[in-house]
């Protein structure tokens, strides 16, 4: 008789916060949501992953997301940034992204673009921001 050990748990998502529109379905990723945030603290790899609209009104969850993982002094040296849910950003998103990068890497680390969604690469195609970012 052999005992099987549970598969390791996954740690949860935190959610950092979300902003729901006041018009439409408030479901994250749908078009009337305008941006999820979920972070996954992890010691190698700390994920940040967004869902929605990244602007002017929004670009403030990615920030507190960002300076979360500095306070949190998590002994990674790569924060994934994982951008697949994004359906929108506009340049003051953008600005956030390149912002964010800056403070982490004041702190020692890179962040790291994680699909792309084209909205975005063409954004920075047209205005450079975030030019120097590493993508994948």
């Amino acid at each position: 008789m052999s005992v099987l050990s549970p598969p390791p748990r996954r740690p949860p998502d935190l959610v950092l916060g979300s902003t729901p529109d006041l018009v439409g379905d408030d479901t994250p990723g749908s078009p009337g949501f305008l941006l999820d945030v979920r972070i996954r603290f992890t010691p190698s790899l700390p994920v940040v992953r967004l869902g929605g609209e990244l602007d002017l009104d929004s670009v403030h969850l990615l920030t507190d997301a960002l300076d979360s993982l500095n306070v949190a002094h998590c002994p990674a040296d790569l924060v994934l940034l994982d951008l697949t849910g994004v359906t929108f950003c506009d340049v003051a998103g953008l600005r956030g992204i390149d912002r964010g990068a800056e403070a982490l890497a004041r702190s020692g680390r890179e962040l790291l673009l994680y699909h792309v969604p084209t909205c975005v690469e063409r954004l920075m195609r047209l205005t450079g921001i975030g030019a120097g970012l590493q993508q994948r």
